[in-house]
């Protein structure tokens, strides 16, 4: 038979509670809990093991325990036992000392809209600030992104609405109206996270009593698959003369070294070490210099040839701030990032892969860190490339050696069909 979490008792017309201690299972001895009436004392019992603040004496500071029981479970045992008038006032009391009635108030009564959008100002967010304060990362281009996601897809169906009129089926009915619209699911996933998160974190502050967009399914999502170019098409890549030198060697190293667009251009000349690369912040012309993505710096092996076209680069930098991709335009911020793209769809349109075949194949920047992590994962074990690419979780590696396995298939394919054809 499971305990309970208190048990009541009475002396000369005062009721006492015996807690039981969660992480023991030791029942505390009793505690007045200065009541006459059965049923206050219940609840003062229930608040001390909501709060898990078991006083320890008149004269002496409460003893903090483990939270003793839920909320769930508070509200569950207030339904089972007869309150009086003064026991309901008790009650609002408490709840109005936290600010909670305040809040659920202020829910009732908030536009929707505005709430999603000032959750995501990232300057006076309160959830946004939060987050950093904890150390956990959000960057501006996300909330200007979903400031967009807000004013473009949110605003119009719920114009009007307050935080604490939105129910299940209401996100239910504006999930199911993106799908009409022919939208991707992995669009409508990132349009639904923006209002599945500020809606969790309103319910958490307890500006609305209940969560409508708890387990509300995702769609599943199936991305095109990322298109990598062969060791012949890139040979020839590269062999062909570029018009811009900064975004030749910029796709020369995200293809030697897979980094990322933004880690690229935030490359300085000190990042540049003998035989690595240390990757120590990233660009984004919403956050301008950050940390790396997943928040954490990497070193990656750099061949002797790509160190020297690096170098040679950084000389020319007339601004002197070390950026190594520098601007045209001033100092102390690279250049533009579309260079990049924009310089490798003209050398693949050389070496004869069209614009047409380029979007069919989904070649794109990116690639070149589809490419190279694909490559590695036939030769280095998954922590190692894990180390050099910044992936946090085993499951893209596993997507990049199954990309490396297919390849060893059609590497014996195509010698079975010479040898047996």
């Amino acid at each position: 038979m499971s305990q309970k979490p208190f048990y009541l008792s009475s002396r000369n017309g005062v009721w006492y509670a015996r807690i039981t201690d969660p992480s023991t299972g030791k029942v505390l001895p009793a505690k007045s809990t200065g009541e006459s009436s059965k049923e206050s004392a219940y609840l003062v019992a229930a608040q001390w093991v909501y709060s898990g603040n078991v006083p320890t004496g008149q004269k002496k500071k409460k003893k903090s325990i483990h939270a003793l029981g839920t909320a769930r479970q508070l509200i569950d045992q207030i339904k089972t036992i007869e309150l009086s008038q003064s026991d309901a006032y008790k009650i609002l009391d408490i709840l109005k000392d936290r600010g909670l009635l305040d809040r659920a108030k202020s829910g009732e009564s908030k536009d929707f809209i505005t709430f999603l959008t000032q959750m995501y100002d990232y300057e006076n967010s309160p959830y946004i600030q939060e987050k950093l304060a904890h150390g956990q990362s959000i960057g501006r281009t996300h909330c200007h992104d979903s400031q967009c996601r807000i004013t473009n897809y949110w605003a119009k169906p719920f114009k009007g609405r307050t935080l604490g009129s939105i129910t299940r089926d209401d996100l239910r009915s504006f999930s199911l109206s993106l799908v009409k619209r022919k939208l991707s699911a992995s669009t409508i996933n990132k349009i639904m996270v923006v209002g599945k998160v500020a809606i969790s974190w309103a319910y958490r502050e307890g500006y609305i009593p209940t969560n409508p967009s708890e387990k509300l399914s995702n769609f599943v999502a199936k991305p095109k698959k990322r298109g990598i170019l062969d060791d012949e098409e890139t040979q020839k890549l590269f062999a062909v003369t570029w018009k811009n030198e900064r975004a030749y060697v910029g796709n020369l190293i995200a293809a030697t070294c897979g980094l990322r667009a933004g880690e690229v251009l935030a490359l300085r000349t000190e990042d540049i070490g003998l035989d690595r690369l240390f990757i120590r912040q990233a660009w984004s012309v919403k956050d301008k210099f950050k940390a790396p993505k997943n928040g954490e710096e990497r070193q990656v092996p750099l061949l002797p040839s790509v160190r020297e076209a690096l170098l040679k680069l950084a000389d020319q930098n007339p601004w002197g701030d070390g950026l190594v991709f520098f601007s045209d335009t001033g100092n102390n911020h690279p250049m533009v990032h579309n260079v990049l793209s924009e310089a490798m769809k003209e050398a693949l349109y050389t070496i004869g892969i069209t614009e047409e075949e380029r979007i069919e194949r989904n070649i794109v920047f990116h690639s070149w860190r589809h490419r190279y992590a694909t490559k590695m994962s036939d030769l280095v074990d998954a922590r190692s490339l894990g180390q050099a690419t910044g992936h946090k979780t085993p499951a893209m590696l596993e997507h990049y050696a199954a990309h490396a396995n297919e390849n060893r298939f059609n590497a014996v394919k195509a010698a079975t069909e010479k040898a047996f054809g």
